[in-house]
């Protein structure tokens, strides 16, 4: 009887994220419809201990668990297309990196080191799954997928995944690191291309597009004009340490942005086709505010969503074993 109760275990999975200084994780059951979750946790990564023990606690329960994580790692990213070539044209080392093709048309990659890197850290963990944080923005971005491209971004506090996609198509894609305090003016630039020129490209395209539809372009220094502006406005009681941080935290996100746009319509390793739609994808705590600040100064549609990285887990996790 025992050997037979073996095909009557339920299929469950345990799911699992690194969200800055927590661990989001959570477990359930894989059905027809997917994966109905019973449990979350958040869990302190000083104490990832306690998820390798709930994970044996499942295990020892349902045998048959299978694991899904996100990829918490710096040395990843995406290329539009599945080729060899593509890797030499970007400077990657294939030989140096697991890939992985999606849909026949792009593909992710991640270091071998650090993959290894990410299941030391998680050693009392069998890892089944391992996704990049670009695959669950495809997952999540695939509703929204128009014949033109679109600049889809996923953000978590500190960091964004920025990918360009059509239908057809992956363009462009870049994972930002975005600083909680000012960013040093006197910094060296970037060895590719500064970031004054990067600003001064894409001023230069915003400029010729204002004149086509007599629209008066917008100074570099209007937004943080206007960020300024709110601030004295509001009463001295609102202004407190944690608006500005958030202020600040904005602006190096939305100057992020702008030298990604930039580096895209520039960099001529890529194709150059105009973004008129920008969709967000929030799993931190961002507001309407950076809408607005990327509409009025880079003339494009913004909508912002909120994002729950368990979800897109649990939905591309099901169909991969159930397929």
């Amino acid at each position: 009887m025992g050997k037979l109760s073996r095909y009557f275990w339920p299929k469950t999975v345990l799911l699992f994220y690194i969200d800055d200084n927590n661990i989001e994780a959570a477990f359930g059951f894989i059905g027809k419809e997917g994966v109905d979750i019973q449990e979350r946790r958040m869990i302190a990564q000083s104490e990832k201990s306690s998820l390798a023990a709930w994970y044996k606690e499942i295990v020892h329960t349902y045998p048959k668990t299978y694991t899904a994580a996100m990829l918490d790692t710096v040395n990843q990213g995406a290329l539009p297309g599945c080729d060899r070539s593509v890797f030499m044209r970007f400077g990657v080392e294939a030989a140096l990196v697991q890939s992985f093709c999606v849909d026949g048309i792009w593909e992710v990659y991640a270091s071998l080191v650090e993959i290894k890197w990410f299941e030391q850290e998680f050693k009392g963990i069998v890892l089944d799954l391992a996704y990049s944080p670009f695959v669950l923005l495809y997952a999540r971005s695939r509703p929204y997928l128009e014949e033109t491209p679109t600049l889809f971004i996923f953000h978590q506090e500190g960091i964004a995944f920025v990918i360009v996609l059509s239908k057809e198509r992956m363009w462009y894609a870049q994972i930002l690191i975005i600083p909680k305090e000012s960013v040093n003016e006197e910094e060296e630039p970037h060895e590719d291309i500064s970031l004054d020129e990067e600003i001064e490209g894409l001023s230069f395209d915003l400029e010729e597009i204002s004149a086509e539809n007599e629209v008066e372009p917008i100074s570099d220094t209007d937004v943080l004009s206007d960020f300024k502006e709110e601030i004295e406005q509001k009463p001295k009681a609102e202004v407190n340490e944690s608006a500005l941080e958030l202020l600040e935290y904005n602006l190096n996100l939305f100057e992020s942005l702008k030298e990604s746009v930039a580096s895209f319509y520039h960099d001529d390793r890529y194709p150059h086709e105009f973004i008129e739609k920008v969709v967000i994808f929030d799993a931190a705590s961002l507001e309407q505010d950076i809408v607005r600040y990327i509409e009025d100064e880079l003339f494009m549609e913004v909508s912002l969503h909120r994002f729950d990285p368990i979800e897109a887990l649990a939905m591309i996790t099901a169909q991969e074993i159930k397929g």
